[in-house]
């Protein structure tokens, strides 16, 4: 046990082993774990653009709205791409929903719609393709980007 994980299994080894893989994958996908590099592009490129800060930044108790990207299994990937991800925005600390409260604050539902809208539309503009889903077991009031792009003609 070290002191980081607290005793948890690392988040690498939830990831399906290569012997689950299916045998003809419908595209080639990274091997290995190169499929982080997607979330790391992502996340640099929401840097980039303003629309979030930086890891470093949001230590501790950050109250401002920030996106976390995290990489996809290659098996969940549509078909051709070269990168999928998931971005989830968190709302500045005014528009969280408290522990105590059920109902979400004044505002909150339109600022998080703007915010996914902008976010999705920026990462169009770079040549992303962006779905919003609806994340299994959330509630109907959090959704997240599915963000992904075409394998180029250079990889195959």
């Amino acid at each position: 046990m070290t002191k980081r994980n607290h005793g948890r299994a690392h988040p690498l080894s939830a990831v399906p082993s290569a012997e689950s893989a299916p045998e003809t994958p419908s595209s080639p996908v990274p091997e290995g774990f190169d499929y982080y590099e997607g979330a790391t592009e992502v996340a640099r490129v929401l840097e980039e653009a303003g629309l979030t800060p930086p890891r470093s930044v949001r230590k501790g108790q950050w109250r401002g709205g920030f996106c976390a990207v995290e990489a996809i299994h290659p098996e969940t990937w549509p078909a051709g791409v070269e990168l999928c991800v998931e971005v989830t925005y968190y709302p500045p600390a005014e528009f969280r929903r408290s522990l105590m409260s059920k109902p979400d604050p004044p505002g909150a539902a339109e600022h998080r719609r703007e915010q996914l809208d902008l976010i999705a539309r920026t990462l169009r503009e770079l040549g992303f393709a962006v779905d919003r889903i609806q994340r299994e077991g959330w509630p109907g009031r959090q959704q997240l980007l599915r963000v992904h792009r075409a394998r180029s003609s250079a990889h195959e």
